[in-house]
């Protein structure tokens, strides 16, 4: 049975980065026929204005964290990255993309010099703290400051710089039309997701 975004609520609990638990269950959760087609208007790696709309008629697959990231962020878009390789001619259908949780920091010039660690294709996206606070909510992604050699109860001042962040970690794959087609918890092989994208590429060409 296929489930709504909205059912990511219940599926995303709890944070799943920088070394914390990952998601518990399938590798690939179902998240279509959702009406909620997770709009925004972010800023791209190249400082160009960037809508969900732009973005229209390719598959995308969505990972949420920061450039600071020690350990989960790097490892899920090597995957990433691994994917759109495994899927040769097919990945043109698909745009990989990044979305920041740390606006912050994470100016496009930023992102810019990440992503480029990964794959040509890979769009990073930004913007203000607001505009990132709302695609966050749309996919029920948390996130929280957190000072790595501090108390876990010590609150993060706007002076301090040197803040990790605690995250969800989790891969998103959307229909060409924005809506949700599956949820691949963090250490989903990168074969098992591209033969999932795989999958639905060939129906949606399936002759009728």
């Amino acid at each position: 049975m296929k489930l709504t975004i909205l059912a990511l609520s219940i599926l995303l609990v709890t944070y799943t980065g920088c070394s914390l638990s990952p998601v518990q269950g399938q590798d690939a959760v179902a998240v279509g026929n959702s009406s909620n087609r997770g709009t925004f208007t972010l800023t791209d790696h190249t400082g160009r204005t960037v809508t969900d709309q732009d973005f229209r008629g390719s598959y995308l697959l969505i990972f949420f964290g920061y450039t600071h990231c020690p350990d989960i962020c790097p490892t899920a878009l090597t995957v990433v990255a691994n994917v759109i390789n495994l899927l040769g001619e097919q990945a043109q259908q698909v745009q990989p993309v990044f979305i920041t949780l740390d606006p912050e920091r994470d100016t496009p010039q930023a992102l810019a010099n990440f992503v480029s660690y990964f794959h040509p294709r890979l769009i990073g996206l930004t913007g203000s703290l607001d505009q990132i606070d709302a695609v966050a909510k749309t996919y029920f992604v948390r996130s929280q400051k957190y000072l790595p050699s501090a108390p876990s109860d010590t609150t993060v001042s706007e002076e301090d710089n040197n803040y990790l962040l605690d995250h969800t970690a989790a891969s998103y794959l959307l229909n060409t039309d924005g809506s949700g087609l599956a949820l691949f918890q963090h250490g989903t092989p990168a074969t098992e997701i591209a033969k999932t994208i795989q999958s639905f590429i060939d129906q949606h060409t399936l002759p009728e």
